[in-house]
């Protein structure tokens, strides 16, 4: 079942629910005094953080042209950018209005800071309100709270990349296959303990099939080389030094197939333990305390327009769009949520979300031991 078969369905049942005609008029009046008093303040201020967010860059005229409000925007470490929001706020000013990247830098040092405001306060279209235009019926709020930090986007997570001349795809069909002893000393990895590697790693941990045990003969009898460059990791594997790759190496891993190197980014075929769902850097923030609010708020209502989606998703390349209407063909196919396919979408369990830094505790509790066993 494709998303486009499904957002018809969906739209034909809700024509029903069409707002009256006295509501129509009062929501089009807000809009339009939104618009307005928007192109008073003439600028949004953005942050795109991480590699994806990166490429939105070239998405953003859009907004401009449509609004005639222009749009500044920075791009690069979500980390730093977190560091220098902070440091600014602590003298007065406040120089952002929208951050678009991971919701990691968002639940870890944004919203534990009082960066974020509530984002759901801001969300005026209806359009964009209708739990029917999204997946699985509702808003993916990502944090506990379910008001601040929105994944727009999402793709199935792919945790492992092989050496296409090391390892033939059909070697590896389960999680426990990586684990045989014949790949041992061929792993390169980033830790599954670090924040970048939670939306794969945390969803092995839960899974009942994966879980603890997994982890501990990963990191106590596969003698792992653990690296905090993905780059690295990814130039390693396509060298021949390593035929497995693991734990957020797949947009370095693809990049490195494009150029001919015997590398697949990912495996063609579902695991014996499922597929998980990640949001990645696919997520909504709105700034606290924005400089531009009336643009600030004007701007996350066009995010999650079925147009801007569209345009996000073809300029983005690497995640699918949680809206049901946004045609599925705009992304490749590896990257596509199949509505044939059952997920486990982290984005949205409590005990994914609420529980994120219990769980990297165990992660580290558990490679830390293996380091110390080593040694």
């Amino acid at each position: 079942m494709t998303k486009k078969f499904l957002s018809g369905v969906a739209l034909a049942g809700g024509l029903a629910l069409a707002m009256l005609p006295g509501q129509a008029q009062s929501a089009s009046a807000e809009w339009d005094a939104l618009v307005a008093a928007a192109k008073k303040e003439g600028k949004v201020e953005v942050i795109l953080g991480g590699q994806m967010p990166r490429k939105l860059r070239r998405a953003m005229p859009a907004f401009t042209e449509k609004y005639g409000i222009k749009v500044n925007f920075q791009t690069g470490s979500s980390r730093r950018h977190a560091a220098r929001i902070r440091a600014e706020r602590k003298t007065g000013r406040f120089t952002a209005d929208v951050w678009i990247g991971g919701a990691n830098s968002g639940l870890s040092l944004l919203l534990p800071n009082g960066v974020l405001r509530r984002l759901d306060t801001l969300l005026i279209d209806p359009d964009v309100k209708d739990p029917k235009k999204w997946y699985q019926g509702k808003l993916h709020w990502v944090d506990p709270q379910g008001q601040h930090i929105l994944a727009w986007g999402a793709s199935p997570s792919y945790t492992i990349a092989i050496n296409t001349k090391l390892v033939k795809p059909e070697e590896i069909k389960s999680y426990w296959d990586v684990l045989q002893p014949k790949w041992k000393g061929k792993i390169v990895a980033r830790s599954p303990a670090r924040q970048g590697s939670a939306a794969s790693s945390v969803p092995m941990l839960l899974n009942p099939k994966v879980g603890e045990k997994w982890f501990k003969k990963f990191a106590n009898e596969m003698d792992v080389t653990v690296v905090r460059d993905s780059r690295q990791a990814v130039e390693w594997l396509a060298l021949g030094r390593f035929a497995i790759g693991m734990f957020g190496l797949g947009t370095p891993a693809l990049e490195m197939q494009k150029q001919g190197f015997p590398i697949l980014p990912y495996l063609p075929h579902i695991l014996a333990e499922g597929e998980t769902l990640s949001s990645s850097a696919a997520n909504l923030m709105a700034v606290d305390r924005a400089p531009n609010p009336n643009a600030q708020k004007l701007f996350v209502n066009w995010v999650l327009s079925k147009e801007t989606q569209t345009l996000f998703i073809k300029t983005g390349k690497t995640s699918d769009s949680l809206r049901m209407d946004v045609p599925e063909d705009a992304v490749e196919p590896q990257y596509r949520i199949r509505l044939d396919r059952k997920y486990y979408v982290g984005f949205s369990d409590p005990s994914f979300v609420n529980n994120q830094r219990k769980h990297l505790k165990t992660l580290r509790r558990i490679m830390k031991t293996a380091r110390k066993k080593k040694k």
